[in-house]
């Protein structure tokens, strides 16, 4: 699952930046893969549990994390995730910050951006809570600093 989430990622930001027509087509099948391991990522827990690190191992813990990552069109699964997976605390706070963004939220950590489309396409921040504080958070779980103008 890993392996497909990835190359469909990877084509559809490819096919951005070369085809005139844009990533359409890749974009549609990540969507599917993405519900479709939604259904395979459901069945798993329902016959084995939340997974570990000892269960998986680390590799495994950070991979099953990433497909928990691209499943916004399911919250509920994330933050059952992020409360029963013991994930690292840097992956914990990628996730976390999913999730806030999916409930409309601000983020805590910073490391949601959206693309500002145009001339001069760049990555911009999502909106985040409590600004001033935001690198000594980062800090806390292994994140590098942002400079923000506040």
């Amino acid at each position: 699952m890993f392996q497909v989430d990835q190359a469909l990622r990877f084509k559809a930001q490819n096919a951005k930046k070369t085809a005139k027509s844009g990533p359409g087509i890749f974009n549609y099948m990540t969507y599917l893969a993405d519900g479709l391991h939604n259904y395979k990522i459901k069945e798993l827990i329902h016959a084995y549990g939340y997974p570990s690190e000892k269960m998986v191992g680390k590799e495994g813990m950070h991979k099953f994390w990433l497909l928990i990552q691209h499943q916004d069109q399911d919250l509920s699964l994330q933050k059952q995730c992020l409360k029963k997976c013991a994930f690292s605390p840097l992956d914990a706070a990628y996730l976390e910050d999913r999730i806030l963004l999916g409930e409309g939220k601000k983020q805590i950590y910073g490391t949601q951006f959206t693309r500002k489309s145009g001339r001069n396409s760049r990555l911009v921040l999502r909106p985040i809570e409590d600004a001033k504080n935001l690198n000594k958070r980062r800090k806390k779980v292994g994140l590098e600093p942002l400079f923000l103008k506040l």
